[in-house]
Formats: C-alpha cells, structure tokens, sequence
C-alpha cells in the first residue's frame, strides 16, 4: 500500500509538472515563440545547424549577404548520393570551417559546387578520349562533392565530425580546409546550454524563449573529450596576440598553438588514410597576409621580401613540411590569391573569399586532384 501511494504522488506531481508545462507552452506560442532555432549545440562536435532550413547570413552590424539552405544533415548543400556509395562513383567531401561552408556568397558559388561542377566536366571530358592534362579514361565516372564546412570550426572538431558524420559516408577524398583561426585553442564553435535537449526540443516555444532569454544566463556545457583546461592555460595570450600568433608562427610564444594544432592535424590524417581515404590539405591564407605580402613584393627589394614572406608565411611551410612524411597533397592558395589580378577577397565580408577568390580555391584543388593522378581510382 505504501509504494501504491508513492507511485500515486509521483504520477501527480509528473502529471502537475507536464500540466504546467504544456500550458507555458501555450502561453508562449501565443506570445510568438516556437521558431526553431538556427543552431543548436552537439557536445561531441560543437554548434550545428537544425536540419532543413534556409539560414540568413549576416555580415557584421547585421548586413544581410543572402541565404544559405541546410539539407537534412544540417549542412550546405545536397545530401549524399546513395548511387555513389562504394564503388558506384567518386566522392569526394569538403571538411572545413566558414570558408569550406561558402560564407558570403550564395549556394551555387561556394568553392565545392564550383569543384564538383569542373570535376564533372573534366571527368567526362577524359571519358570521351579527351586526354588534356590527366589522360583518357575509358568509361564515364559519376562524382559528387559533399561540403560539410561548418562556420567556426577548427581541426580539433572537424577530426570528431569526420568520426561521427563524415565516415559513415565512405568518402574516398577529403578535402581538409585549413585557416589561421584553427590556432586558436578555443575556435571550436560556440558552446551551448540546455545541449542535450537542443535538437529535440526544436521547434517547442520553450526552447526558443530559453534561446532568446535565458542562455546567455546560464552556464555553458563543455565539448565532450576536449582539454578544456589546457587550452583555457594558453588562451588568454592568444586573445592578446592573435596578430602575431597567425602571422608570426615561428615566434616562441606562438609555438604552443602551432604545435597543439599539428598534433589535432596529424590524428585526423591518420585516420583518413587508415580508412583508405584519399587527403587533400586545402590552406586558405588570411587577407592580412595577402595584403601585406603584395605590399612588401611591390615595394621592398627580393631578399626583404623573402624576409617577410619566411615570417608571415611560416604557418603555411609549417603545415607542408609536418604533413609531407604522411604524403598528404597540399593545396597553398597564399601564391594564387597573391597573384590574382582580381581581389579575392568579398566587398561586405571582406575577411572572407569572393566567388571569384572561392574559384580560385577549386580550380586548385581540382588540379591537385587530377595532376596527382587521385581520381585514377
């Protein structure tokens, strides 16, 4: 008799707390919430997009640039296509940050549509007997490329989203793209609160008046696996320093953030190849690099020039010579950018490429892809 009246008061209460619940919902529905937020916080990887939705992009001060739509996975782009699971096709998927996702052009201008569309074009051109620069083929091979760039994203979380969501695609290229920001100990993504609740909560009036009103109040969960500490000891420099540590690798005080970096680097390229994927390092240099090494090629003599080139420009040797012993192929845009008549860089958000500096991305990975003889697969 006494459980039957535990049980009782327990399945009061449950029902008084879902009764209460159900009607804050209805109260707040009516107030206007119950949108689904844009982003919702994964422990294991970090923020992601809610699946199935048509994303606003917003420069700095709110500037509207256009509209990015998000598949059923929560990335930019289409899906996967089943046709090319084993040995049906090519294909070949794009990890990366807000570069890799296309920030501040629209959907048809992001560097993997323009790489997937010239890799088609290229791969039936050699199926047609048209030799060009990578030799005949003799039967017609479907590609696709997959962009999986999430924004804010950095070598740590992209190893854990290859592991959780990019594997199960069996891709047989990645495309790697790396930026100056993936330094940064922290550059993980924003971290959420209510996260485990984040996803399936979408779409409740509760969550979207917790989204609006109440995170920013809370305290935020942590990245499942991450040293947090660690990289919290070494963050506060970073924030003071951030010119000089993405500019200056090869400065004592900015080693700690390199070496932390090529050690997340070199655990994601030996995954790859365990798992017989074939690796392209995509680096994407920063508009202060650009910038200031045209300047000094204009205006200095060559051995001041190849002064400043050796500092400004270590991080992109750094990367080239510890990835060589794995044979990774490395695509280095610092020389194309530099040298392109056209800036590459956009009007609005001009920290990010232009279409015109996003094509610039593709053609070079798509040479990489057909000189180094990695789609004769």
């Amino acid at each position: 008799m006494e459980m039957k009246r535990i049980l009782s008061r327990l399945a009061l209460s449950a029902g008084v707390f879902l009764a209460l619940l159900g009607g804050t919902e209805v109260v707040l529905r009516a107030q206007g919430y119950g949108a689904i937020p844009s982003v919702w916080f994964d422990p294991e990887v970090g923020t992601r997009f809610h699946p199935g939705q048509t994303r606003q992009i917003l420069a700095a001060g709110g500037v509207f640039m256009h509209s990015a739509e998000i598949n059923e996975l929560g990335f930019r782009g289409h899906l996967p296509d089943p046709a090319l699971d084993g040995d049906g096709g090519l294909r070949v998927v794009c990890l990366g940050d807000s570069f890799t996702f296309g920030w501040g052009v629209e959907d048809g201008e992001t560097y993997p549509v323009q790489l997937e569309e010239a890799l088609a074009d290229l791969v039936t051109a050699r199926a047609a007997g048209d030799t060009g620069s990578s030799g005949p083929r003799s039967s017609a091979v479907d590609v696709e490329v997959l962009n999986v760039g999430l924004p804010g994203y950095n070598t740590w979380q992209e190893h854990r989203l290859y592991e959780k969501l990019v594997r199960p695609m069996k891709p047989d290229v990645v495309v790697l793209g790396w930026y100056l920001n993936d330094l940064d100990p922290l550059s993980y993504g924003v971290t959420g609160t209510l996260a485990p609740l984040d996803h399936p909560l979408a779409g409740t009036a509760l969550l979207d008046y917790w989204v609006r009103k109440l995170r920013k109040r809370a305290p935020r969960f942590e990245f499942e696996g991450f040293d947090q500490e660690g990289a919290q000891e070494i963050k506060p420099y970073y924030d003071q320093n951030r010119p000089l540590v993405e500019h200056n690798s090869g400065h004592p005080q900015a080693r700690p953030y390199v070496e932390r970096n090529l050690a997340d680097l070199g655990a994601l390229l030996d995954d790859l190849k365990a798992d017989g994927v074939t690796p392209v390092l995509a680096i994407f240099p920063s508009v202060g690099q650009v910038d200031a090494l045209k300047l000094a090629r204009a205006d200095k003599p060559a051995a001041e020039y190849a002064a400043d080139l050796a500092i400004i420009a270590r991080i992109q040797r750094d990367l080239t010579e510890f990835v060589a012993p794995r044979g990774v192929t490395v695509v280095d845009l610092l020389e194309p950018f530099m040298d392109s008549e056209v800036r590459p860089y956009g009007e609005v958000d001009q920290s990010h490429p232009s279409v015109h500096g996003y094509s610039l991305g593709a053609g070079k990975v798509l040479e990489a892809l057909a000189t180094g003889g990695l789609l004769d697969r």
